[in-house]
């Protein structure tokens, strides 16, 4: 038990220790045919030597969130960014301060089909990171070895990107376990390409100025989730009299346009 203990306590600090140290910029990338090239910077701002791999993986996004690998059809039904861009280096070993860019060159030259192509280019910690007790006298000996990865999307877009997201239902809801109030956000669309902003939850009480009570920044709406849904935290809640509104806005490429808002009334009658 106190092994094992002691195990996870060592597991949860590498699995930190790998990532806290490595600044990445920028973490979404989008490429079309004026930019048909891009560079990411990696930064090891920790005090150990690094080794990472870089590729592409392939993931579908997941309406309440976070993303699952590709099935074997999947894979061969669509087409990923590794078979037409290239990525150089496939591996960078970082001292530490040391800074690496990755280039990634678009090399398509046949027209495809206008949509929007998604891969994750992929960075895995090299070499496994090992946790290992020796004790000699006959004494428990174990050994784990484990490979860490960080991916973040890379699109490429045929034709020019035409959006529209409606905000569907908002709700308030409140955890039990540990009494934390969300805005619970249902979101749609129908079309091509996908969307990155923030989510801005505002309040207006019956008889006060409006004030901002929630944020979500970097959210993505991708094609391939026609409804979504996610929340924001709204710390210090009190339910009283009022109207709430959450406004979904661009940012990155989107910067300046407001995707969609929505409003949610409630009255004296509503609070039991």
């Amino acid at each position: 038990m106190l092994i094992r203990a002691f195990t996870s306590i060592l597991l949860a600090f590498v699995v930190h220790s790998a990532w806290a140290d490595l600044l990445i910029s920028p973490t979404r990338v989008v490429l079309d045919e004026r930019q048909r090239q891009a560079t990411v910077t990696l930064i090891n701002s920790g005090s150990v030597t690094r080794t990472y791999r870089v590729g592409w993986s392939q993931f579908v996004a997941l309406p309440e969130g976070g993303y699952r690998e590709y099935t074997d059809e999947e894979k061969r039904r669509f087409a990923g960014l590794e078979r037409f861009t290239r990525i150089s280096p496939k591996q960078v070993t970082l001292a530490p301060g040391e800074r690496q860019s990755i280039k990634i060159l678009l090399r398509q030259r046949q027209p495809l089909p206008t949509g929007e192509y998604r891969s994750h280019l992929t960075l895995t910690a090299l070499p496994p990171a090992q946790l290992q007790q020796e004790q000699e006298s006959g004494q428990t000996k174990f050994k784990l070895n484990m490979l860490l990865s960080y991916t973040f999307p890379v699109l490429y877009r045929v034709g020019s990107p035409k959006v529209s997201v409606t905000l569907d239902r908002l709700s308030i809801v409140t955890r039990k376990e540990n009494n934390a109030t969300f805005v619970r956000v249902n979101l749609s669309h129908n079309d091509m390409y996908s969307t990155t902003g923030r989510l801005v939850a505002l309040w207006q009480p019956q008889s006060g100025e409006q004030r901002q009570v929630g944020l979500l920044n970097g959210y993505n709406f991708y094609p391939e989730v026609r409804e979504g849904q996610t929340e924001i935290h709204w710390p210090e809640f009190r339910l009283e009299p009022g109207t709430l509104t959450v406004i979904y806005e661009g940012q990155q490429e989107f910067q300046g346009t407001e995707f969609a808002r929505k409003s949610l009334t409630i009255t004296k009658d509503m609070i039991p």
